[in-house]
């Protein structure tokens, strides 16, 4: 796995999860109990991208949220971080002392079919792959131990209900992305950074109609992002 990946950017220890690679025919033991125990002790550690904060700004928005927009998602529902003091990322907002998603509800998903690629896909992740194959597959482990017995599962199948056509173009794009942003944002310094910081925040998550197809806006931002880049640098 060459490509740099947001998490290569320099992910704090609180954001890390132990993985342990597993193949498109492997069958997992996972059953899911509907405790919503995975979605209690959450602070600062769900990321939310930008295809993220669509889904939920369209999903939010039908269900009569009263969203303007996509930075009302943001405003709302997550805060700002920054890792290594270099890259911006958005982590959902938590409530309670249980620090439970801001989402969850009497202990169930309040936007189920909205919901984040990183929830969709639990408890297994994703990256680009090498070697002819598109992408590599990963069991996460963590401490909710009784999800791991019972019931089998099969990685394909899956992948095949939970990653969904955009998420899977979102994650190749980004992987195609990152090299030269990461290496633009080194060659700014940590002064040009954070004068760049707004347009940074704008172009990768500002800077989308709900109304319109994601990923054609996400390119079209992408290529503004780095042409801005270049001329900084």
């Amino acid at each position: 796995m060459n490509s740099i990946h947001i998490s290569d950017l320099g992910k704090g220890q609180d954001l890390r999860q132990s993985v342990i690679p597993v193949r498109p025919k492997d069958q997992v033991a996972f059953s899911c109990r509907l405790c919503g125990d995975c979605c209690r002790h959450v602070d600062n550690s769900i990321m939310l991208e930008p295809l993220d904060a669509y889904h939920l700004g369209r999903y939010l928005r039908k269900h009569g949220a009263g969203l303007d927009d996509i930075e009302d998602v943001y405003g709302r529902y997550a805060h700002l971080s920054m890792l290594y003091d270099s890259f911006p990322i958005f982590l959902l907002n938590t409530q309670g002392k249980d620090q439970s998603c801001i989402f969850l509800e009497d202990g169930r998903c309040g936007v189920y079919e909205g919901r984040p690629r990183v929830c969709r896909l639990y408890p297994f992740t994703v990256k680009e792959g090498d070697r002819g194959q598109r992408f590599a597959y990963y069991q996460c482990l963590d401490c909710h131990a009784s999800h791991f017995v019972g019931g089998k599962v099969k990685i394909e199948d899956w992948m095949y209900h939970n990653f969904t056509r955009d998420a899977r173009d979102f994650v190749e794009l980004e992987a195609s992305a990152l090299p030269e942003l990461a290496e633009l944002l080194k060659k700014l310094g940590p002064s040009g950074r954070r004068q760049f910081l707004f347009r940074l925040l704008y172009y990768r998550y500002y800077n989308y109609d709900l109304d319109q197809p994601f990923l054609p806006q996400y390119q079209e931002n992408r290529r503004l992002l780095i042409d801005a880049l270049r001329k900084e640098v």
